[in-house]
């Protein structure tokens, strides 16, 4: 199952680099990639066919508690933990704190459009990064979708580009099982063409 959910997610990601690339000015921010990340998630036949799209959702809360709740951007949660007691019989008008140490989150995604290179790119980095591999939170298939738009026209703004992937390179090499994405909406820009997967 946990397979066949980060399978179904790479390819809902792969369907969103290509809309992403072929159209960047349809994305105006992080909640358009949001919803057509869902959508193409929702297409796949593993929800189609067996699961639904109940599993999928947004905004759903971490377990751990930083100085504000944290939220991940998408998850798919854990069929067996969805329907069993006592979450199964959650109202949706409840407080999820009770209930989030027995859901468990197979998939997790944060989603980062980078648009302007005054960015501080370390402090809108690491606080995805540490939601997605703390340890707490116990996400199995942590993702972390960093998409560019910037005036690549502009020498300085290719310079930001290298240095947003050498930080998120630099994150990686911590975390084996963090996938980590850095996507610029001009496929030429890519040091290694068609290599958007940083780790």
């Amino acid at each position: 199952m946990g397979k066949d959910f980060s399978e179904a997610m790479e390819r809902a990601i792969a369907r969103l680099v290509l809309d992403f690339q072929a159209q960047p000015r349809r994305f105006w921010n992080e909640r358009d990639l949001h919803w057509y990340l869902f959508y193409h998630l929702k297409q796949d036949p593993v929800f189609l066919r067996d699961y639904g799209t109940e599993l999928i959702r947004a905004e759903f809360p971490t377990r751990a508690k930083y100085p504000d709740r944290g939220h991940y951007d998408l998850v798919i949660l854990d069929p067996a933990s969805l329907t069993s007691p006592p979450v199964s019989e959650l109202m949706p008008w409840a407080s999820w704190d009770e209930y989030l140490p027995f859901v468990g989150v197979v998939v997790a995604v944060e989603v980062k459009t980078w648009v302007d290179r005054t960015t501080d790119i370390p402090q809108k980095v690491d606080w995805d990064i540490d939601k997605l591999i703390d340890p707490q939170n116990g996400v199995t298939h942590p993702y972390f979708l960093n998409f560019v738009q910037l005036d690549f026209a502009r020498p300085q703004m290719r310079d930001f580009y290298q240095s947003l992937r050498a930080y998120l390179t630099e994150r990686a090499e911590h975390w084996s099982n963090l996938k980590i994405l850095c996507v610029p909406h001009d496929k030429v820009i890519q040091p290694d063409l068609g290599q958007d997967w940083i780790h």
